[in-house]
């Protein structure tokens, strides 16, 4: 009786014990797969490779700077042009990092983190936020905002005063 009871405890143990692990893993690996998109994003940049960056995204992915100011790049063709004007504005550097990353279902993702990009000799930093979805099992950004830090200029004042 004794062996029955430690066998059945053994038994529930083990299987509550599944669903954490497989979970653990699940996240690792897509923490993994955020982390990879990023630094091919980065080295496909510094090959200037606009095409290349492009694709990390979904064909229907969306764009969002917040600031300084508001613009909406829809669809990886926009997206790449995005990045084209990047490029031949003369980026030098990107670095992207990974605060937080949360699963959502099982295709879908988010997450956030804080990013440094050269262009010219001036470097910007800001904060980003991305959602992935996969597409043919692959995790692609599906969409994206992200935002300069520091304070905003507030607009000179008009001549009249006002």
């Amino acid at each position: 009786m004794k062996c029955t009871i430690f066998a059945i405890f053994v038994l529930v143990i083990g299987c509550c014990s599944l669903p954490v692990s497989a979970q653990q893993q699940d996240a690792q690996e897509l923490t993994n797969a955020v982390a990879d998109i990023s630094a091919r994003e980065i080295a496909l940049t510094k090959n200037k490779d606009a095409a290349g960056a492009a694709s990390l995204f979904t064909s229907d992915a969306l764009v969002v700077m917040l600031a300084p100011k508001l613009a909406v790049k829809p669809g990886r063709e926009a997206i790449q042009r995005h990045i084209q004007d990047l490029i031949d504005a003369g980026l030098t550097n990107l670095t992207i990092e990974t605060q937080q990353v949360e699963r959502r279902g099982n295709d879908g993702a988010w997450a956030a983190g804080t990013y440094t990009v050269t262009v010219k000799d001036k470097t910007i930093e800001g904060n980003w936020f991305r959602t992935f979805k996969r597409e043919d099992d692959v995790w692609k950004i599906a969409m994206e905002g992200f935002a300069r830090t520091g304070t905003i200029d507030a607009p000179a004042a008009s001549a009249s005063g006002k």
